[in-house]
């Protein structure tokens, strides 16, 4: 016999009310070792945040996990309180991998971590769908999904370049020390402060940059049907190549500027004294420049 309405609609009912218990649980958290130089965390998903420590002090703060498409509440519970952060110490880096449990991996888990990080290390986040915030720590690399990434007062490590990635989210930047490397796509890019070489690739997003580069340094900026707006040094020396298309223009204004040639949408010359490279595209939308 076919079921009856009533038994199709109870059925139904039956499965929009499964699956949808969660459970959040906080943990204060210190890992067990302090590394020498360098501190990776390899999350599954969730947000990082790290801020500042002093020289010698613990890596400690909280851990808050999120266990969610359970049939029962408690089930959730053991879930999060089942979830392990296990820590390798591999010669002078700690490096923090979140494990699943494997009954569960069906099941949806965020992991945020609320850190404070000695300012002697190097650090390096990995994760999924998660927001990351670093402050007052030098920065090896930064990689997520579908979320901003913002760093304030931060280096890159001697000699390194700090790489940047994330894709529908927007990267936030404030007082860089060293070289900085960014890619994200459709959302804009603010830089501020930025002591370095720059390199900036995005989509569908407005990049807006003050750089201080090295003497014969490199600026690289990218978007698409966005504008651009770039600060430098008036003193800065660099060949120029600024590009757009209708109905986007060039401005230059308050920088030492001697064109070399003159195209529709484009311009290509000598800043300075020509040592360095700026290198600034868009598609359909201006391009500015100046001091």
């Amino acid at each position: 016999m076919k079921p009856t309405l009533s038994a199709l609609s109870i059925l139904a009912l039956a499965a929009l009310g499964a699956c949808t218990e969660s459970f959040d649980l906080t943990l204060s958290y210190q890992t067990r070792a302090t590394p020498e130089r360098a501190l990776t965390i390899d999350n599954v998903q969730g947000g990082v945040r790290l801020v500042r420590g002093a020289p010698g002090t613990p890596i400690a703060g909280t851990v808050k996990i999120h266990a969610a498409g359970f049939d029962e509440k408690s089930d959730a519970r053991l879930a999060a309180q089942e979830v392990e952060i296990a820590e390798s110490l591999q010669g002078d880096e700690l490096v923090l991998v979140v494990q699943i449990p494997a009954q569960h991996r069906n099941k949806t888990f965020a992991v945020t971590f609320d850190l404070s990080v000695p300012d002697n290390l190097v650090t390096s986040v990995v994760t999924d769908n998660g927001r990351v915030s670093v402050n007052g720590l030098m920065v090896a690399e930064i990689d997520t999904t579908n979320a901003e990434i913002d760093l304030a007062f931060t280096a890159a490590p001697p000699g390194a370049t700090t790489l940047i990635r994330t894709n529908d989210g927007r990267v936030v930047a404030e007082s860089h020390e060293g070289p900085l490397d960014v890619a994200t796509s459709n959302a804009p890019v603010e830089l501020f402060s930025i002591a370095g070489n720059t390199r900036v690739s995005t989509t569908q997003g407005a990049i807006v940059a003050r750089i201080l580069p090295p003497r014969a340094g490199e600026v690289f900026l990218a978007t698409t049907n966005a504008p651009i707006d770039l600060g430098l040094p008036r003193d800065f020396g660099a060949r120029l190549l600024a590009v757009t298309s209708n109905p986007g223009a060039v401005f230059i204004e308050d920088l030492i500027f001697t064109p070399t040639g003159s195209f529709p949408n484009q311009a290509e010359g000598i800043l300075g004294d020509g040592a360095g490279r700026v290198d600034v595209r868009t598609i359909a939308a201006d391009i500015s420049l100046h001091r």
